[in-house]
């Protein structure tokens, strides 16, 4: 059974969405979308631990190859199945579930993780066509979601290690002791209270 977060599902609903919508909207930095500048969608592409995957859209079907093994599976289904993953991220009021009927979906098309690789700098790669330039560009993004809880713009890690100096504060050993020692879930805000 797959289990995720509101954040990592949306992962999953963003890559159904694309492909049911075939096409992608640009926005702007307010995250509206900007009307008459949408780049079609050629194909997405996928890192699982399985292979590599590429989802084609042609006309109303979407091809799923990997390897020599190739899938044709409607643009509908990815409509569909979008729309009811939406629902059951906003409706789950648990920190991490599982949606059974998208993991079922999700085995067809050889999806079988929620999130991209840590290694991997982008959540989706989207091969797209450019009007413009006539191009077919490769583009990368990283996924946040508004669905759940804030997103961060840093995920808090080991590697990730702040050090601040505080300027014109005359604090004891033992204060500072004392302040380094919290460890409640909100350390940071509470630190600096």
């Amino acid at each position: 059974m797959i289990t995720g977060n509101k954040g990592e599902w949306s992962e999953i609903y963003a890559l159904f969405k694309l492909l049911g919508d075939k096409q992608l909207f640009l926005g702007n930095k307010d995250i509206e979308k900007l009307e008459g500048l949408v780049y079609p969608i050629i194909k997405i592409l996928r890192t699982e631990n399985n292979g590599n995957f590429e989802y084609s859209i042609q006309d109303e079907i979407i091809l799923v190859s990997g390897d020599e093994e190739v899938l044709k599976i409607p643009i509908s289904d990815f409509k569909n199945k979008a729309l009811f993953l939406l629902n059951a991220i906003k409706q789950n009021k648990e920190r991490t579930f599982s949606v059974p009927e998208i993991e079922e979906f999700m085995q067809s098309i050889n999806c079988i993780s929620l999130k991209a690789s840590s290694i991997a700098k982008t959540d989706i790669t989207i091969v797209v066509h450019d009007q413009r330039t006539n191009q077919q560009p490769t583009l990368g993004f990283s996924i946040k979601s508004q669905l759940g809880s804030p997103s961060t713009l840093l995920n808090a890690g080991k590697t990730t290690n702040f050090i601040y100096k505080i300027k014109g504060v005359k604090l004891s050993k033992d204060e500072i002791e004392r302040i380094n020692l919290i460890a409640s879930r909100s350390k940071i805000m509470d630190r600096i209270v």
